[in-house]
Parts: structure tokens; C-alpha cells; sequence
């Protein structure tokens, strides 16, 4: 074989495979935040395994420690997909110009219906009463970014002439719903505030409940736009998640009270997001 064709062959056979190698793709990072007793990572995990089938890419799973750390992640561009609270989604929206709203889990009517904040006292039974002595109660909220055991009480309650970090002797958080709760119910706080279906199934004596929101919606997932973040068609996978895998769903329920028994993915509702202001501290 002449010389020339046998340096031809060895550079075919060694130098360009090396070149035709692709470099190892950045994975999708799918993100929530956690959760007391909620194993949110695992409640994920489904989710993360069909977008990396469906999408043929590699794909994480990070947990971050609250929804507004989890929306901060995703607008310094660590978090590609989200699963975020109501309160995650709408600081997202607002503070986050390539953040695309992704479906959002279809929950039967009755219990989208049961989805609700309350207001709840001991030694008042009235908002009016709460009103009139404040100054001398102290108040517990779930978290600054919890939905149904923060904002949207707490906007109530600026409605209604009281700031909470002005009005009241004191202001903390529990962590969860049933901790408020039982905070008022041990005597720990005067007034609560948390998602009516943790008050309506226990109900403790003593507790008087002042004021019930109307349903809160459940904020959409969202997926962070970028050229290798393909969000249009992560939105159509999720609308065939549950005839492609089941597994999303019923893992996005158990680490979801508030999705109730859905079944499926939905758009997103707008105009009816677009219609709940969030606050700024």
C-alpha cells in the first residue's frame, strides 16, 4: 500500500473518532423545594426519569430548602424544571423574564374547592375581637412563602387594616400546618393561620376559626427558557404523562396534599394566576 494511503487510513481510523466523540451534555436540573414529612425528592424522581426518556438527555433531581430559595435557583439558571408552591410560581413569574409556565395538575373540582386558607383564634371569635386587641396577640404563620398558611392570609389581613409585622405582639412561623395549628390549640400562639383542610380534619376544642379564603389554585410547573431547555415540548410531554407514565402523577400526589387525587396535566388557567398580586416584603 502506498505510503500516503496508509496515513490516510490511520487518520480515519484514530484521530477522527476522536473528534466525531460528543461531549457529555449538561442534564436538565428538576427541582422542589422541601417539605416537613414530605419526601419531596422521591416525589420528583418520576418526573425527572420520564422528561430524561422522553427527551433522551440526562436529567437531576435537587431539592432546595424553600420555595423562594428554589425560585432564586432557577433564576440564577441551576434549576431548569420546577415544581414550586403557588408563592414560588408567582415570584418566579414576576422576577424571572425566561421562566415558562408549564401544566399544572388537574384536581378534581371538590377538592380544588377544599384548597382554602383559614384564620383561626383562641379566645376570639371574631376578626373584629382580633381587631380590637392585636397589639397584645401573638400570631403564627406556616412560612413567608407558604400559600394557604401565608400570603394569601396575610393579604387578608393587610386588607383588613392589619399588618401582621406591625399589628400584632409577635409574628412567627412553624414550619407546617399542623404545627400552626397546634401552636393555637397548646396555647403557644393566639392566632394561625393554615390550609383549611389541615384545621377541618382536626378541628381542636378551643379554636374558633375567623375568616376562610376563597380556593387557592395550585401554582403550574415551570421550566426555565433556554436554547438547550426545549420548555415547549417538556409542556406536551407533561400533557401525556399519564397515559406515558402514571408514575409522575402518583408520586406528584404523594409529596402534594394539595393536588388531591389528579389524575392528569392541564394548561395552566392565566388569567385567573395573572389575577393574584404577590407582595412585595
Amino acid at each position: 500500500m502506498h505510503l500516503r494511503s496508509v496515513v490516510v487510513l490511520l487518520f480515519a481510523l484514530v484521530v477522527l473518532p476522536v473528534c466525531a466523540k460528543e461531549e457529555p451534555r449538561k442534564p436538565w436540573v428538576v427541582a422542589t423545594y422541601a417539605y416537613p414529612e414530605r419526601d419531596r425528592i422521591a416525589a420528583i424522581q418520576p418526573l425527572a426519569d420520564y422528561l430524561a426518556k422522553r427527551g433522551r438527555h440526562p436529567v437531576q433531581v435537587k431539592l432546595f430548602p424553600s420555595p423562594t430559595a428554589l425560585a432564586q435557583a432557577m433564576r440564577e439558571g441551576q434549576v431548569d424544571v420546577a415544581v414550586p408552591n403557588l408563592h414560588g410560581y408567582l415570584q418566579a413569574r414576576r422576577d424571572i423574564p425566561q421562566v415558562t409556565t408549564l401544566p399544572v395538575p388537574q384536581v378534581p373540582a371538590l377538592q380544588a374547592d377544599r384548597y382554602r386558607a383559614v384564620l383561626v383564634a383562641r379566645d376570639a371569635e371574631s376578626l373584629a375581637e382580633v381587631k380590637a386587641k392585636a397589639g397584645q396577640l401573638r400570631l403564627m404563620l406556616v412560612g413567608r412563602d407558604s400559600a394557604s398558611g401565608g400570603f394569601v392570609p396575610v393579604r387578608y389581613l393587610r386588607s383588613q387594616g392589619l399588618d401582621p409585622a406591625k399589628a400584632f405582639a409577635s409574628v412567627a412561623y412553624a414550619g407546617s400546618h399542623a404545627a400552626a395549628l397546634q401552636a393555637v390549640a397548646e396555647g403557644h400562639a393566639d392566632v394561625a393561620a393554615l390550609a383549611a383542610d389541615v384545621h377541618d380534619a382536626a378541628r381542636p376544642d378551643g379554636v374558633n376559626e375567623l375568616w376562610r379564603s376563597d380556593p387557592i389554585p395550585p401554582g403550574p410547573l415551570l421550566c426555565r427558557a433556554a436554547t438547550d431547555v426545549p420548555c415547549q415540548t417538556i409542556a406536551a410531554w407533561l400533557l401525556e404523562a399519564h397515559e406515558e407514565s402514571p408514575a409522575v402523577m402518583a408520586a406528584l400526589r404523594a409529596g402534594w396534599p394539595e393536588f388531591g387525587d389528579a389524575t392528569v396535566f392541564i394548561p395552566a388557567d392565566l388569567g385567573r394566576l395573572s389575577g393574584i398580586a404577590l407582595e412585595r416584603d
